[in-house]
């Protein structure tokens, strides 16, 4: 960082008043930025709809951003937060959403993971130190919740009764602000079956999510705060991707939730610049990179889960972009598939392209 970024964090030079006059200034900054974030992402979570469905969110509400101390799904502060299983049955509370948003479409979900992880050899290799990555589709925002609720079943019933020690989901921060059934998506949801790297998506889109928080709506204080904060992720990133305990990281390829175009088509939103370093960077440790297309439906109609091939060379961060192309290239050809076997289920016939971006 330069001395220009790194000013917002200390403050303007100030008289001599002492420490403690310096600390309350200090802090003053610092709650200022807590302010303004919860302001910007609080009015987006009240904005959040799906591309296929009803939105299955709530926003949080004032109490719990009023909260002392504050609740660790919102503060800003913590990029890394372990997972957090009291118990078993409160694990299982958490994964038996998926049986309750997806009801008897729920087995053949679980099947794709399993004939996926028997394929792949996938929890033999994770056992012997090899970490992955999921990069996917975001049709809905719950997508990469049900991509690790599905994968943690797949565990198991191979005999992994604790994989949420080995999976990190890389999420945005606005998940924190919102709810599902009265519970909170972060806190008492996804830490219940996995740790959560939070980050802050810079790429933008129709769909409201971080991507639609642009530079104009936050003050130089903030945007150094966000710039921080990412680098912190990015570092506890790579401290998975370079360790020899074979880890797990589900993410969203841009951070930003896919969208539908003037025609109706849905346009995935192109892997932000962070995604695409990141991919690189994990290609370059070692770690193997599983394209997924993760179309979930509802109890009325049935979901698609496929998965790319196995992917262990990137020859630049500008190259995941053929990630993207080709997990919209997969969901075209299993929508296709499927539209034939369910010519009910409209979303079936609607067609799948990756966005518009410069190489």
């Amino acid at each position: 960082m330069t001395d220009d970024e790194i000013a917002p964090f200390h403050g303007p030079p100030r008289p001599d008043g002492g420490l403690l006059h310096a600390a309350a200034g200090q802090l003053h900054e610092m709650f200022g930025v807590h302010r303004q974030l919860d302001h910007v992402l609080q009015e987006s979570a009240k904005r959040v709809g799906g591309v296929e469905f009803e939105s299955i969110f709530n926003p949080i509400s004032r109490a719990a951003i009023a909260a002392t101390p504050r609740i660790d799904a919102i503060n800003h502060d913590q990029a890394f937060l372990a997972s957090s299983p009291m118990s078993a049955a409160e694990t299982e509370t958490a994964l038996g959403l998926l049986e309750i948003l997806h009801g008897e479409f729920s087995t053949p979900n679980v099947d794709a993971f399993v004939e996926f992880t028997n394929r792949e050899k996938f929890f033999e290799r994770l056992a012997d130190g090899q970490s992955f990555i999921f990069v996917g589709s975001h049709l809905e925002f719950q997508d990469v919740g049900f991509n690790v609720g599905y994968l943690t079943r797949a565990a198991q019933l191979r005999g992994f009764d604790r994989l949420d020690t080995r999976t990190t989901l890389m999420i945005g921060r606005l998940l924190g602000y919102l709810e599902v059934m009265g519970l909170n998506v972060i806190d008492d949801i996804l830490r219940k079956v996995a740790s959560v790297l939070k980050t802050f998506p810079v790429s933008g889109g129709e769909a409201v999510n971080e991507g639609d928080i642009t530079d104009e709506d936050l003050n130089r204080r903030v945007r150094a705060f966000r710039k921080r904060q990412n680098a912190r992720t990015r570092s506890e990133f790579m401290n998975l991707m370079t360790s020899n305990h074979g880890h797990i990281v589900i993410e969203a390829g841009s951070g930003s939730r896919d969208a539908k175009d003037a025609h109706g088509f849905v346009v995935m939103e192109p892997f932000a610049a962070g995604t695409r370093e990141d991919l690189y960077l994990a290609a370059r440790a070692g770690a193997a990179i599983y394209p997924i297309f993760g179309d979930y439906g509802n109890r009325e109609e049935p979901s698609i889960v496929e998965f790319g091939p196995e992917i262990r060379h990137l020859a630049s961060p500008s190259h995941a972009h053929a990630l993207g192309e080709m997990i919209a290239g997969m969901g075209n050809r299993a929508r296709g598939a499927a539209s034939q076997r369910h010519p009910e289920v409209s979303r079936f016939r609607i067609p799948i392209r990756y966005g518009s971006y410069e190489q």
